[in-house]
C-alpha cells in the first residue's frame, strides 16, 4: 500500500512540474501602456503587448469594478490590422473562431477585455479602450490611484508606462505629485509626461499601481469625490516604504506624546535589543562553520541581512567596497603625511573581478580623482558635498539589487525584510551562513585545520569581518596564522582604517542625500516604486488561456 501511494505521490509532484512549465511557454517580453488623460478626467489608454505565444486561444485582460470605473471604445489590431469586435465573447470558443476578433466579457468582479492570440509565434498587439471615471475632483487635488498591471498568469518581462495630458498641457514636478508601488523600478518626469518603468521582470505578488495628483485646474473631472486627495494618499502608503508629512498639530501631538514616554520607549528598545542580540549571538554558537563567501559572494545580500538583523552597521557597507578594491589591486593607498598620516588613493586599475558594483563603485571614485588617478579625502569630500547623488544611486541600487536577490530566492514573507521574524526558511539558511561565517572567524585562531586554500583568502576574510564589526578580533588571528604574509597582513590591517575614514565622508554624504532624495520622493517628486503599499483602484488579473 505504502508503495502505491509513494508512486501517486511521484506521479503528481511531476505532473505539477510539468504544469508550470506549459504555462511559462507563453511569454509576454514587453508591455508598454501609454494614459492620455481628458479633460473630462478619463484618459485613452493604450497597450502595446509584445508577445510570443505557442499555446492557448487568448489573451485577457481583466478590469475589476471600483465602483466608478467604465471601459468603451475597445479595439484591437495587430500588423494584420484591426480585428472585428464580437458582441457575445464565448471563451471557449476555438482558436480559429477567435482569430483576428476581439470582444468584451461580464464577470462578477467586473469586465474582461479579450482577444484572439490569432497567430503563434511572435506578434505585437496594439489594444485601446477609454477609462472613464479614473481622474477624481478632490477638495485639495484631483488624481488617481490606478493598478494598471495586476496578478497575471503571462507576467510581462519589462513594462513601461506614459501619463501624459491629452491637451498637451505638461505635466511636471511644479502641478503634479506621483508615486509607484508594486514592482521593481522608478516613476519619474520627462519633457512634460510621467514615466514609469519596471527593472526587472514582475513576478508572483508583483503589480504596477501609480498615483498621480494634478493641480486644480489642469483637469475638470466629471467624477467629483468628497473629501481630501490625502486620504487616498494614507491608504495607498499603507505599507510601502513611502513617509507621510505631518502638519503642525499633528507634530505638536507626537512632540507631547514622546516626551511623556520617552523614557519608556527608551528603556523598552534597549532591553528588546538587547534581547534580539543575546539571541543572536546563542544562535550564533550553535550554527555550523560557514568557511566560504555567504549568500553566493553577493555583499550586498550579506550587507542588507546583516543590518536588518543587527548584525552589520549602516555605514559599513561602503567601506567593505573601499577594501575590495584595496584588495583586487584597484587602488593603492599612499601615506602623504609624517606625524599625521593622511591617505591618498591611487586609482591603479578598473577591477578585474567582473563584479558590476565593484566596477560601478570604481568609476564614482575615478570621477572623484579627476586627471591626475588619485583621490585625496578633500577631492572626495568636495564631491560628497557638490554631488552625492551617484553615492545615494549607488547605495540604492545595492539595496535593491538585495531585496530582489532576497525576494526572488523566497526568503522575505512579505514584501520588505525588517528582522529574523521577516525571513522564511531559505531566508534563515541564508542569515545562517553569514552567522556561521562570523563564528567562524572569530575563532578562526583555534580551529587547527582551517579549512582553506594557500591562496590571499585572508583579505575576503577581512573584508567580511569589517562588514561585521569585528575586524578588530579577526585580525590579529589572521598575523598568528599567516605569519609568512605578515607585512601584507599589517598593511591590509591598516587599509582597514583608511577605509573607514573614507567610509565615514561617503555614508554621511549618502545619508544626507538619501533624507533628501526621501523627502521628495515622499512629497510626489518621484523615485524609485515602493515594493509594498498602493492600496487597490481597479485592474485586475491577465495573461493568456
Amino acid at each position: 500500500m505504502r508503495k502505491k501511494l509513494t508512486a501517486v505521490f511521484l506521479a503528481c509532484f511531476c505532473a505539477l512540474l510539468c504544469t508550470p512549465a506549459a504555462l511559462a511557454s507563453n511569454r509576454v517580453p514587453e508591455l508598454e501602456i501609454s494614459v492620455a488623460l481628458r479633460p473630462d478626467g478619463s484618459a485613452t489608454v493604450t497597450q502595446v503587448w509584445t508577445a510570443e505565444t505557442d499555446e492557448g486561444t487568448e489573451f485577457y485582460l481583466a478590469c475589476k469594478d471600483s465602483g466608478y470605473l467604465t471601459i468603451t471604445d475597445f479595439s484591437v489590431s495587430d500588423s494584420d490590422g484591426a480585428y472585428a469586435f464580437v458582441e457575445d465573447w464565448d471563451v471557449n470558443a476555438s482558436f480559429e473562431e477567435k482569430a483576428n476578433r476581439c470582444g468584451i466579457v461580464e464577470t462578477n468582479d467586473g469586465v474582461e477585455l479579450c482577444w484572439g492570440i490569432s497567430e503563434y509565434g511572435p506578434r505585437r498587439y496594439t489594444i485601446t479602450y477609454v477609462l472613464h471615471g479614473l481622474v477624481g475632483a478632490y477638495s485639495t487635488a484631483d488624481g488617481f490611484n490606478h493598478r494598471f498591471v495586476d496578478e497575471m498568469s503571462t507576467f510581462p518581462t519589462t513594462v513601461s508606462l506614459t501619463v501624459s495630458s491629452e491637451d498637451g498641457t505638461p505635466l511636471t514636478e511644479e502641478n503634479c505629485g506621483i508615486w509607484a508601488f508594486g514592482y521593481d523600478g522608478s516613476i519619474w518626469f520627462e519633457s512634460g509626461v510621467i514615466r514609469a518603468k519596471s527593472e526587472s521582470p514582475l513576478e508572483s505578488g508583483q503589480h504596477m499601481t501609480v498615483m498621480v495628483s494634478l493641480e486644480k485646474g489642469i483637469l475638470t473631472p466629471l467624477r467629483q469625490v468628497d473629501g481630501s486627495f490625502d486620504v487616498v494618499k494614507e491608504q495607498a502608503f499603507e505599507g510601502s516604504d513611502y513617509e507621510e508629512d505631518a502638519g503642525p498639530a499633528e507634530i505638536l501631538m507626537v512632540l507631547g506624546i514622546l516626551a511623556a514616554i520617552v523614557g519608556i520607549i527608551v528603556l523598552g528598545a534597549t532591553a528588546a535589543a538587547r534581547m534580539r542580540k543575546a539571541k543572536l549571538n546563542r544562535r550564533t554558537k550553535q550554527v555550523e562553520y560557514f568557511r566560504d563567501a555567504p549568500n553566493n559572494g553577493n555583499l550586498n545580500v550579506t550587507y542588507r541581512l546583516g543590518t536588518a538583523c543587527e548584525l552589520c552597521r549602516e555605514d559599513s557597507l561602503l567601506g567593505a567596497y573601499l577594501l575590495r578594491l584595496i584588495g583586487d589591486g584597484a587602488l593603492e593607498p599612499e601615506e602623504t603625511g609624517a606625524n599625521s598620516p593622511q591617505v591618498d588613493l591611487r586609482l591603479i586599475h578598473p577591477p578585474r573581478n567582473g563584479n558590476s558594483y565593484d566596477d560601478a563603485f570604481y568609476t564614482i571614485l575615478e570621477a572623484a580623482a579627476g586627471v591626475d588617478g588619485v583621490l585625496q579625502a578633500k577631492e572626495l569630500e568636495q564631491l560628497c558635498d557638490r554631488n552625492a547623488k551617484p553615492l545615494a544611486g549607488f547605495a540604492n541600487s545595492c539595496r535593491q539589487d538585495a531585496d530582489r536577490t532576497l525576494i526572488r530566492a523566497g526568503c522575505y514573507r512579505g514584501a520588505v525584510c525588517e528582522g529574523v521574524k521577516s525571513l522564511t526558511e531559505q531566508g534563515q539558511r541564508q542569515l545562517d551562513e553569514i552567522l556561521g561565517l562570523k563564528r567562524f572567524l572569530l575563532d578562526f585562531s583555534l580551529i587547527h585545520e582551517r579549512g582553506v586554500g594557500e591562496t590571499v583568502i585572508w583579505q575576503d576574510y577581512l573584508i567580511y569581518a569589517h562588514l561585521l564589526g569585528i575586524a578588530d578580533q579577526v585580525a590579529p588571528q589572521i598575523r598568528r596564522l599567516y605569519p609568512e604574509a605578515l607585512p601584507q597582513v599589517e598593511r591590509f590591517e591598516r587599509c582597514i582604517g583608511y577605509a573607514g575614514y573614507y567610509n565615514g565622508l561617503m555614508f554621511n554624504a549618502y545619508t544626507r542625500e538619501l533624507q533628501r532624495q526621501q523627502a521628495a520622493r515622499s512629497a510626489g517628486s518621484g523615485g524609485s516604486a515602493s515594493f509594498g503599499g498602493g492600496g487597490f483602484s481597479g485592474g485586475g488579473s491577465g495573461g493568456t488561456r
